[in-house]
């Protein structure tokens, strides 16, 4: 079978457009999507996750990520806590006042999924799946290392 080539360009118009009504609903919320991600992370993660962690899960630069989880903190939705496991570094966690607004972002997740992917069958969602998970396989594996701030390669 030969390669359409209109395959990665629609995937990328669903990538741009999921983003773009995802961010519609949020914005009820008055969330950003990536205060949302971090929030439907946490929201999963009850114990906790490091700052490294979010900034992983967001695919975004430290600084970057230390300013939206500034703005959470700063909304009382998460707070930083010292990690039992490693004195230098944070755990991010959810606020008695910050669940509520999570649990809200996880129940429009699921609902959105639930409504794309109404109809289809669960082959066709599986094989989309491991398409999709190989495509990002290697566009990961394009990417330059990322190196840590003493110029060493970092996995």
């Amino acid at each position: 079978m030969s390669p359409n080539p209109n395959l990665l360009r629609i995937i990328g118009r669903v990538g741009r457009e999921l983003s773009t009504g995802f961010d519609a609903q949020l914005k009820s919320l008055g969330l950003t999507s990536a205060r949302a991600r971090v929030l439907l992370q946490l929201v999963r993660s009850p114990e906790g996750v490091s700052q490294a962690a979010v900034t992983e899960f967001l695919g975004v630069e430290h600084p970057t990520a230390v300013r939206i989880l500034d703005g959470l903190e700063s909304l009382g939705h998460i707070r930083r806590e010292p990690s039992p496991h490693d004195r230098r570094a944070k755990l991010i966690m959810l606020t008695d006042a910050g669940r509520p607004l999570a649990e809200q972002v996880g129940v429009l997740t699921d609902g959105l999924n639930a409504q794309l992917l109404d109809g289809l069958s669960a082959e066709d969602v599986a094989t989309t799946n491991r398409i999709l998970t190989i495509l990002l396989e290697r566009i990961e594996a394009l990417k330059p290392p990322v190196s840590d701030e003493l110029g060493e390669r970092v996995s």
